[in-house]
């Protein structure tokens, strides 16, 4: 018998969320004045469990510097605001292990379905110790 992986929902919830760099050299250098170069700029919102969410907006729109904002991948820069997970303060090392993030430029083979996709990752991430049925049901729930 294999293990068994207790499944919690959690919500996401994100409040005033700023990201910001160091205004690069060459904007100086054409006359630019700031400090920072702010990417984020009070941005709101909640991922809710069983509830599809979509970002949408023009290339620029900091889409993709949100997501990589709230899942941890932004690691330079500043950072402002609340980030919660099911209403507790988002830890990294924490969320890294229950959540999955699939960025925009990773390379998908076109021979695999989003299933077979997912399930090989979770192959990859769940311990050895786990039969193949459970890692099935593990990663369909999440």
């Amino acid at each position: 018998m294999g293990m068994v992986l207790p499944f919690e929902p959690h919500s996401i919830t994100f409040d005033e969320v700023t990201y910001s760099l160091d205004m690069p050299q060459e904007m100086r250098n054409r006359g630019v004045h700031e400090d920072k170069l702010v990417l984020l700029k009070g941005v709101s919102g909640a991922f809710r469990p069983g509830i599809l969410t979509t970002l949408m907006g023009i290339t620029g729109a900091g889409k993709t510097t949100l997501m990589d904002v709230l899942s941890g991948r932004k690691t330079g820069g500043y950072i402002g605001g609340n980030i919660t997970i099911s209403g507790n303060p988002k830890k990294q090392e924490t969320f890294a292990r229950i959540s999955g993030y699939c960025e925009q430029t990773d390379i998908h083979s076109p021979y695999v379905t989003v299933y077979e996709s997912l399930l090989y990752s979770g192959w990859l991430r769940l311990s050895q110790d786990i039969n193949a049925d459970t890692r099935k049901v593990s990663i369909l729930i999440t």
